[in-house]
């Protein structure tokens, strides 16, 4: 069954027979309804679900993602958007790694190779187009997930560090560790030898043990931390006969989270009638299963009392008096309360009741003070994102009327039920949530066994069951070893959730874990709690009434290309300058345009993949030099830390010199030098000479290392990031991949510390050389002992300018009219590599995989279900299949199965 268009929708909904509502003919509701399909057609909301293969992963790993982009409520995969970004997030909220994938027909792919060297700890995975810019970050897809070391022994750490204020002045730190094994339970009674470390330096150590849920707490004074670096939980763990379990948990410090939302049912107490009110609970991650019992108060009595359930979702009911103040109390299993005044209660004015709790129907009823019992026509829309499903208007005549709405015809997801007054203001609006079968795919995937000996194959047909359609499904097929993973509770991340759910929601880090698909009366109730507690956007409805809508700042990205603007000294746009582009990697490609008469050059249609380097050079017309190039701003998201095995890097300067490049592309040019030369008068320097390492973190002080090199000489170099600036220039460090090794220690790299901060060590090529005021090389052991462990395999320490250090050069006083470029280009995706043991049989390697199978690229007709095959690896267990995607009309389907491996 196709999807009805927009038009058709509005004809249902709105001549609606059978019910008291009436077709609404009138100017005001018409107008509305025509803004509204202008919001609608101008800013259609971009939607993003990631399937990964799992949400626990090792260091060393590999991340494997299928990308779904759709739009509108039907979830139809989007034509809007060629280009989207998938980044791995640390716990800092830093960019560890991006890529940057092109969209086609909706539908992308792609993997992050973790690290060895990766700390352990929560990350999170953030995805988003450069169209959904536009809207609220808490739109963009996120998902969290656990890295955790090699050499755990199975144990699994969850840490959390809030800062509170215990008195006026005196702020603390406290420090929650809980230590799990891998079947999610509770390490009770561990020896733990902790030490924390502040800027290198120990500062507490200490023999403890943890406690009945397996927890060990820490307390300490939060001004004494330097905020701009962490310090490090260094835990020494009892493992018995496995020894000592050494874990590194970086010390994050929050304020705290614990906090009470309180919504009044669409935003307002109003005296005399029953009125309800939703709680939601946002809790430290530590107790996110624990229930909170809580009150209403009244003058120090108590009204009701009421308590959450274990998503922290509650509600209650009361009749509130004009002349009383209501405040909630809430108690946690702790013994912490926290306490929230209620909203003014109205004595005049509209209070909006809504009823989804129905299979058929929704009932939305609204009251009236006897004021404004003024026989006027109120209207009722049902809308999401400006697409309207449902119209209709009654006379305010009575103390209350009731909107009828039938259920069968709403798209699953979020929907707004809004009421407003015939000038077209908003009286009240509540969110709803509506499950519609149609929307739901029935996937099956079906093995062609139910248990499996190691290294077999394993065969699935998978049928996505589409009645009365010959529609094409795309599907993403996951198969993991859930033997070999924690099983620690976490939010239900899926398809369903994701798209329907948490895509409207606008606090995505916070969304209790609900399983939205297998709905009885609790989930319905839990979600209708959640939509009770979103509050109400009266912007939006006043934007709608006047016809005005918010500017469009970020555009669709359709292709990559490189744009900009040639100026004269003056900032002056220079018409008909010829710029010119090369790039020597892969191959040498050299592309030229002039510019139009505002100045602009814009080379479209490019295709270059990550760490490609651009020389951009501009003449005027008269072929001097004496311009500058001003490129577009792109979205400011990390270059791809990943590079290939075996790869050369080739900067632009370096390929400026190739014997194939052109003449005027040379390194002379580059670097702003030309055949002519001044004589000098003799000056004598009476001046000290900066340390420009002053503000260093360096705890052998500032400056004193093996070798010091200054920022301003970094920049100088025209390189687009740090790791190409230090290649060659730093004694006894060698790059491999962009990432540094001493030649002291050539088996681990280096260790990486920006601002006091301990980095990975390959992060060097996120960091800005225009930023950077000194790097600092510690190699020697005398330079390196202060450092303990951490220096053993020498240190890099780079500190950023302040505002005492501004920058000595600029690109346009040693290269007028040209500059280098290394724009976020596409990442090369890889395939997953499985094994055919039937092709060869290799009997001399351990397969040890726990993601054994990924295929992001199934397609599934009616009439022709789709057919995979795989070989289980050589550890037994439970092996986890799980089947996701959608068809071309934006229904949604999810199967998960699995099977038993034993050994042979």
């Amino acid at each position: 069954m196709k999807r009805p268009s927009y038009f058709l929708f509005i004809m249902v909904f709105i001549s609606l027979t059978g019910y008291a509502q009436k077709h609404d003919t009138t100017d005001a509701l018409q107008r509305t309804l025509k803004h509204l399909e202008t919001f609608q057609q101008k800013h259609p909301q971009e939607r993003v679900y990631l399937q990964t293969d799992r949400a626990y992963y090792e260091a060393g790993d590999d991340i494997w993602f299928k990308a779904h982009v759709t739009v509108s409520q039907f979830n139809l995969l989007s034509a809007i958007s060629k280009i989207m970004y998938v980044e791995l997030l640390n716990d800092q909220q830093e960019v560890v790694q991006s890529r940057r994938l092109p969209v086609i027909s909706g539908l992308s792919m792609g993997d992050f190779k973790l690290p060895e060297t990766l700390v352990e700890g929560q990350y999170h995975i953030r995805a988003y187009t450069n169209w959904m810019r536009n809207f609220d970050e808490g739109l963009f897809f996120h998902q969290a997930i656990t890295v955790n070391n090699k050499n755990s022994g199975g144990i699994i750490s969850r840490s959390n560090f809030i800062y509170k204020n215990t008195t006026e002045k005196d702020k603390q730190v406290y420090g929650t560790v809980q230590l799990l094994d891998f079947k999610g339970r509770m390490i009770p009674n561990r020896q733990v030898a902790f030490e924390l470390k502040n800027n290198g330096k120990t500062i507490a150590k200490q023999q403890v043990a943890t406690d009945e849920l397996g927890r060990l707490r820490f307390q300490f004074p939060y001004e004494s931390r330097k905020k701009d670096q962490p310090d490090l939980l260094i835990l020494h763990i009892d493992h018995g006969n496995q020894g000592t379990i050494v874990k590194n948990i970086p010390v994050i410090i929050r304020p705290d989270k614990r906090s009470i939302h309180l919504q009044a049912e669409a935003g307002t107490l109003l005296a005399g009638i029953q009125n309800r009110v939703g709680v939601q609970v946002i809790r430290n991650f530590i107790d996110e299963k624990q229930e909170v019992q809580g009150q209403l108060e009244s003058n120090g009595q108590v009204i009701t009392k009421f308590k959450s359930d274990a998503a922290g979702l509650g509600s209650f009911d009361f009749i509130p008096e004009s002349d009383k103040a209501y405040s909630v109390l809430v108690y946690f299993a702790d013994g912490d309360t926290i306490r929230m005044p209620l909203p003014d209660v109205q004595t005049e004015g509209f209070h909006l009741a809504v009823n989804n709790l129905m299979e058929q129907g929704i009932v939305a009823q609204l009251t009236a003070s006897q004021s404004h019992i003024k026989n006027q026509q109120i209207a009722c829309i049902i809308q999401s994102q400006g697409m309207v499903f449902y119209a209709a208007k009654q006379s305010m005549s009575k103390p209350a009327i009731t909107f009828n709405i039938p259920k069968k015809d709403l798209p699953s997801g979020i929907l707004e039920v809004a009421l407003l007054d015939e000038q077209m203001d908003l009286i009240s609006s509540r969110k709803i949530f509506i499950l519609n079968p149609r929307d739901t795919l029935i996937l099956q995937a079906r093995p062609n066994q139910t248990s499996y000996g190691t290294r077999e194959k394993v065969t699935l047909d998978i049928k996505g069951l589409m009645p009365d359609t010959t529609d094409i499904g795309a599907f993403s097929a996951s198969v993991v070893n859930i033997d070999k993973i924690p099983q620690i509770p976490k939010a239900d991340k899926n398809i369903f959730s994701t798209l329907w759910l948490q895509a409207n929601t606008y606090n995505t880090f916070d969304q209790p874990p609900i399983n939205i698909v297998h709905q009885n009366k609790q989930t319905q109730q839990q979600i209708d709690v959640l939509m009770l507690t979103q509050s109400i956007n009266r912007s939006f409805w006043k934007n709608v009434k006047e016809g005005k809508f918010p500017e469009i700042a970020y555009t669709p990205e359709k292709e990559l290309r490189i744009s900009g603007i040639v100026t004269n000294k003056q900032d002056e746009p220079v018409a008909n300058a010829k710029v010119t582009i090369a790039s020597f990697k892969p191959t040498a490609t050299v592309l030229d345009t002039v510019t139009d008469s505002a100045g602009r050059f814009n080379f479209d249609k490019l295709l270059f993949y990550d760490q490609t380097d651009f020389l951009v050079q501009a003449r005027d017309a008269k072929g001097k030099k004496n311009v500058k190039v001003k490129l577009d701003e792109v979205p400011s998201q990390a270059i791809s830390q990943e590079d290939r095995e075996g790869e050369v890097k080739v900067t632009a300067k370096e390929g400026a010199s190739n014997q194939n490049s052109e003449k005027s592309l040379d390194e002379v040019q580059q670097y702003g030098f030309s055949g002519k030369s001044i004589v000098l008068e003799e000056v004598e320097v009476n001046a000290k000479k900066e340390n420009p390492a002053k503000h260093s973190s360096n705890l052998n002080g500032p400056g004193n290392a093996d070798q010091v090199i200054s920022g301003d000489e970094l920049y100088f170099n025209g390189c687009p990031t740090l790791d190409i600036c230090l290649q060659g220039r730093l004694v006894g460090v060698r790059f491999v991949n962009g990432i540094p090794y001493s030649t002291r220690s050539m088996n681990r790299p280096m260790q990486i510390i920006l601002d006091g901060m301990y980095m990975d060590a390959s992060a060097l090529n996120i960091i800005n050389p225009f930023d950077v005021a000194s790097v600092e090389v510690l190699r020697t052991v005398g330079n390196t002992a202060i450092y303990g462990m951490w220096g053993s395999n020498g240190v890099l320490v780079i500190t950023t300018r302040r505002g005492d250090q501004p920058r000595r050069f600029g690109p346009e006083l040693y290269a007028p009219g040209l500059t280098t470029f290394s724009p976020q280009g596409f990442y090369e995706i890889r395939n997953f590599e499985s094994p055919d043991y039937e092709a060869a049989a290799d009997t001399t390697g351990s397969d040890r995989r726990t993601t054994v199978y990924w295929q992001p690229g199934i397609v599934v007709q009616k009439e022709h279900p789709a057919s995979v095959s795989f070989y289980t690896a050589d550890e037994p267990g439970i092996y986890r299949i799980e089947i996701e995607g959608l068809d071309v009309n934006g229904r949604l389907g999810k199967s998960t199965s699995y099977i038993r491996v034993e050994k042979k």
